[in-house]
């Protein structure tokens, strides 16, 4: 489930695409470079580590799913996965010869988070059809052919985020960040049969497994809601705080930058 080409890793490679049109802009001087920070999330619990997923919320109706059939479980835990109002997304996978590091929060109305790729990193807030994105000095450099100009697009930019359109045709990939349920179905589709395994405490859930050739989807056997998604020791999400994450807030103006002036 998560080796083919996911959400995440068509996102980065758009980017990347994207930010190829920006070399050779003019520098200037407004503004100074700023690391990228990851924006404030107002969820009304702390934050799970990526392997300790929170336990069933006290009051939640219990019904174990354990018994149904793989297919069964799968269409339970996608409605699941799609009624809850938002959800905190954090772990790594590769994609291709890249690897992909991301900590995404999804609301309703759009989403937040960071992820990097090898390393160089950037943070992105969608709110409907308009996205922000703040891409840190290390992601510039990496993606751009010469340090001349990667030097004229950081002192272009200044650390300010970056306001595009998602009605761009390059930057399509990125509307699944303003879509919960979008951003699911590109990651619950099994390929090849699914296949149960037995049950298996996650930080203090009960989690039922579905296997396909690709990984494994573990599922909590008591709400049906997605628990963490693996296809090895090295690739996997977690999914964690259910419907305590606030939606996301455009940056203040005087932080911005359209990315017209990029030729985004």
């Amino acid at each position: 489930m998560l080796t083919r080409r996911t959400a995440a890793g068509a996102m980065v490679g758009v980017l990347v695409i994207l930010l190829a049109g920006c070399k050779g802009s003019d520098p200037a001087t407004s503004d100074a470079v700023g690391a990228t920070p990851t924006p404030t999330s107002t969820a009304t619990s702390a934050a799970p580590s990526s392997t300790a997923p929170p336990a069933t919320p006290a009051g939640t109706p219990t019904s174990d799913i354990a018994g149904l059939s793989a297919s069964k479980i799968l269409d339970k835990t996608q409605a699941a996965a799609k009624a809850a109002t938002s959800v905190r997304m954090k772990g790594a996978l590769s994609d291709g010869g890249d690897r992909i590091v991301l900590d995404i929060r999804l609301a309703k109305t759009g989403g937040q988070g960071t992820m990097s790729i090898n390393g160089a990193s950037f943070s992105l807030i969608v709110l409907g059809k308009t996205a922000y994105l703040k891409i840190s000095d290390k992601f510039w450099r990496a993606q751009t052919e010469s340090k001349a100009d990667a030097d004229a697009v950081i002192a272009l930019v200044g650390g300010r985020w970056i306001k595009t359109s998602l009605t761009d045709k390059d930057l399509g990939e990125l509307a699944a960040f303003a879509s919960k349920p979008k951003f699911f179905d590109t990651l619950f589709e099994p390929t090849g049969t699914l296949r149960k395994t037995a049950p298996r405490t996650i930080g203090s859930v009960t989690a039922i497994g579905l296997r396909d050739t690709d990984g494994t989807l573990w599922v909590d056997t008591a709400t049906g809601r997605p628990v963490r998604l693996e296809s090895s020791s090295k690739d996997a999400l977690t999914f964690s705080e259910y419907d305590q994450v606030a939606a996301p807030k455009a940056p203040p103006a005087a932080q911005v930058i359209d990315g017209k002036a990029l030729g985004m």
